[in-house]
Protein backbone atom coordinates (compact mmCIF):
# COMPACT_ATOMS: atom_id res chain seq x y z
CA UNK A 1 0.00 0.00 0.00
CA UNK A 2 1.83 3.52 -1.03
CA UNK A 3 -0.36 5.78 0.66
CA UNK A 4 -2.39 5.23 4.17
CA UNK A 5 -4.46 7.82 5.67
CA UNK A 6 -3.65 9.30 9.36
CA UNK A 7 -7.02 10.51 11.02
CA UNK A 8 -6.45 14.06 11.83
CA UNK A 9 -3.91 15.54 13.49
CA UNK A 10 -4.73 18.95 15.01
CA UNK A 11 -7.90 18.89 13.22
CA UNK A 12 -6.05 18.64 10.06
CA UNK A 13 -6.30 15.31 7.78
CA UNK A 14 -2.91 14.35 7.36
CA UNK A 15 -2.12 11.28 4.87
CA UNK A 16 1.69 9.44 4.91
CA UNK A 17 3.22 9.42 2.01
CA UNK A 18 4.86 6.09 1.80
CA UNK A 19 5.05 3.08 4.13
CA UNK A 20 8.81 3.48 3.66
CA UNK A 21 9.14 7.06 3.44
CA UNK A 22 8.71 8.62 7.31
CA UNK A 23 6.78 11.55 5.65
CA UNK A 24 3.27 12.99 5.81
CA UNK A 25 1.53 14.92 3.57
CA UNK A 26 -1.04 17.39 4.95
CA UNK A 27 -4.25 17.30 2.92
CA UNK A 28 -5.40 20.31 3.44
CA UNK A 29 -1.92 22.67 2.25
CA UNK A 30 -0.28 19.63 0.53
CA UNK A 31 2.97 20.32 2.63
CA UNK A 32 5.40 17.32 3.38
CA UNK A 33 6.62 16.95 6.62
CA UNK A 34 8.69 14.27 8.79
CA UNK A 35 6.37 12.01 11.01
CA UNK A 36 7.43 13.71 13.93
CA UNK A 37 4.57 16.45 13.44
CA UNK A 38 2.06 14.03 14.64
CA UNK A 39 3.43 13.78 17.51
CA UNK A 40 3.14 17.61 18.47
CA UNK A 41 0.44 18.08 20.68
CA UNK A 42 -0.21 22.33 21.30
CA UNK A 43 -1.13 21.26 25.05
CA UNK A 44 1.07 23.64 27.11
CA UNK A 45 2.83 22.09 29.89
CA UNK A 46 2.75 22.75 33.57
CA UNK A 47 6.91 24.29 32.71
CA UNK A 48 5.14 26.31 29.64
CA UNK A 49 2.08 27.79 31.54
CA UNK A 50 4.23 29.22 33.97
CA UNK A 51 5.49 32.34 32.41
CA UNK A 52 2.14 33.15 31.62
CA UNK A 53 0.92 32.37 34.99
CA UNK A 54 3.73 34.47 36.43
CA UNK A 55 2.53 37.48 33.93
CA UNK A 56 -1.26 37.13 34.99
CA UNK A 57 -0.37 37.11 39.31
CA UNK A 58 2.73 39.66 38.92
CA UNK A 59 -0.19 42.36 36.76
CA UNK A 60 -2.06 41.66 40.10
CA UNK A 61 0.43 42.18 42.57
CA UNK A 62 1.14 45.33 41.24
CA UNK A 63 -2.07 46.92 41.22
CA UNK A 64 -1.61 45.71 44.86
CA UNK A 65 1.24 47.49 45.30
CA UNK A 66 0.27 51.47 45.61
CA UNK A 67 1.11 53.50 48.21
CA UNK A 68 0.02 52.19 52.14
CA UNK A 69 -0.14 49.09 50.68
CA UNK A 70 3.27 48.94 48.87
CA UNK A 71 4.82 45.44 50.39
CA UNK A 72 1.30 43.18 49.96
CA UNK A 73 2.03 40.99 52.08
CA UNK A 74 -1.08 38.98 51.70
CA UNK A 75 -0.94 39.04 48.09
CA UNK A 76 2.63 38.41 48.10
CA UNK A 77 1.93 35.17 50.14
CA UNK A 78 -1.06 34.12 48.11
CA UNK A 79 0.78 34.56 44.52
CA UNK A 80 3.63 32.54 46.29
CA UNK A 81 1.19 30.30 47.74
CA UNK A 82 -0.81 29.67 43.90
CA UNK A 83 2.92 29.33 41.89
CA UNK A 84 3.98 26.52 44.05
CA UNK A 85 0.65 24.90 43.44
CA UNK A 86 1.23 24.97 39.70
CA UNK A 87 4.67 24.41 39.52
CA UNK A 88 5.39 22.60 42.19
CA UNK A 89 8.24 25.08 43.41
CA UNK A 90 8.04 27.77 45.82
CA UNK A 91 8.75 31.61 44.75
CA UNK A 92 10.75 33.73 46.69
CA UNK A 93 8.76 36.68 48.02
CA UNK A 94 11.24 39.29 47.23
CA UNK A 95 11.68 38.32 43.69
CA UNK A 96 8.20 38.76 43.45
CA UNK A 97 7.93 41.96 44.66
CA UNK A 98 10.87 43.17 42.31
CA UNK A 99 9.33 41.79 40.09
CA UNK A 100 6.09 42.93 39.90
CA UNK A 101 7.68 46.02 40.28
CA UNK A 102 9.13 45.89 37.18
CA UNK A 103 6.19 44.85 35.60
CA UNK A 104 4.17 47.91 36.49
CA UNK A 105 7.02 49.92 34.99
CA UNK A 106 6.87 48.70 31.73
CA UNK A 107 2.98 48.60 30.78
CA UNK A 108 3.18 46.34 27.49
CA UNK A 109 5.15 43.62 29.27
CA UNK A 110 1.84 41.69 30.65
CA UNK A 111 0.54 42.26 26.70
CA UNK A 112 3.63 41.15 25.30
CA UNK A 113 3.80 38.10 27.78
CA UNK A 114 0.37 36.63 27.13
CA UNK A 115 0.68 37.46 23.56
CA UNK A 116 3.35 34.41 23.12
CA UNK A 117 1.42 31.92 24.84
CA UNK A 118 -2.61 32.66 24.40
CA UNK A 119 -2.93 30.70 20.66
CA UNK A 120 -1.32 27.34 22.45
CA UNK A 121 -4.31 27.56 25.67
CA UNK A 122 -6.79 25.58 26.31
CA UNK A 123 -9.90 26.82 28.01
CA UNK A 124 -9.53 24.78 31.29
CA UNK A 125 -6.11 26.76 30.93
CA UNK A 126 -7.56 30.04 30.26
CA UNK A 127 -9.69 29.61 33.41
CA UNK A 128 -6.98 28.93 35.62
CA UNK A 129 -5.04 31.91 34.92
CA UNK A 130 -8.16 33.96 35.68
CA UNK A 131 -9.33 31.95 38.63
CA UNK A 132 -5.45 32.85 40.22
CA UNK A 133 -5.97 36.45 39.31
CA UNK A 134 -9.25 36.57 40.92
CA UNK A 135 -7.56 34.76 44.28
CA UNK A 136 -4.92 37.56 44.37
CA UNK A 137 -7.50 40.36 43.89
CA UNK A 138 -9.85 38.81 46.79
CA UNK A 139 -6.34 37.84 49.18
CA UNK A 140 -7.07 41.21 51.04
CA UNK A 141 -10.67 40.94 51.14
CA UNK A 142 -12.89 42.51 48.50
CA UNK A 143 -11.49 43.20 44.67
CA UNK A 144 -11.00 46.62 44.29
CA UNK A 145 -12.53 48.48 40.60
CA UNK A 146 -8.87 48.74 39.70
CA UNK A 147 -8.27 45.21 39.95
CA UNK A 148 -11.57 43.78 38.46
CA UNK A 149 -10.88 46.13 35.50
CA UNK A 150 -7.09 44.47 35.28
CA UNK A 151 -9.07 40.76 35.42
CA UNK A 152 -11.51 42.10 32.26
CA UNK A 153 -8.25 43.37 30.44
CA UNK A 154 -6.33 39.80 31.57
CA UNK A 155 -9.55 38.46 30.23
CA UNK A 156 -9.38 40.15 26.91
CA UNK A 157 -5.22 39.48 26.41
CA UNK A 158 -6.22 36.04 26.87
CA UNK A 159 -9.17 35.81 24.11
CA UNK A 160 -11.50 34.60 26.85
CA UNK A 161 -15.30 34.28 25.52
CA UNK A 162 -17.86 36.38 27.40
CA UNK A 163 -19.49 33.35 29.24
CA UNK A 164 -16.25 32.04 30.20
CA UNK A 165 -15.64 35.29 31.88
CA UNK A 166 -19.11 35.62 33.65
CA UNK A 167 -18.80 32.38 34.54
CA UNK A 168 -15.24 32.60 36.50
CA UNK A 169 -16.02 36.06 37.74
CA UNK A 170 -19.27 34.89 39.27
CA UNK A 171 -17.61 31.75 40.86
CA UNK A 172 -14.97 33.68 42.39
CA UNK A 173 -17.52 36.64 43.98
CA UNK A 174 -19.37 33.18 45.74
CA UNK A 175 -16.16 31.62 46.86
CA UNK A 176 -15.11 35.15 48.07
CA UNK A 177 -18.38 36.04 49.43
Amino acid sequence: MDTLTVTRVLGVPVHRRSKDSGLVKCGICGGVFDRDVTAFSPTVSREGLKPALLAVLLAMLSADMEGENAEACVEVAVVSSIVAEVTGEAADPEALRNEARHLKDDPGALDQRLKVITPYLTNAEKRMLLESALRVAHANGDASEMEMALIQRIAGLLDVSDALFRGVTEAGLESAG
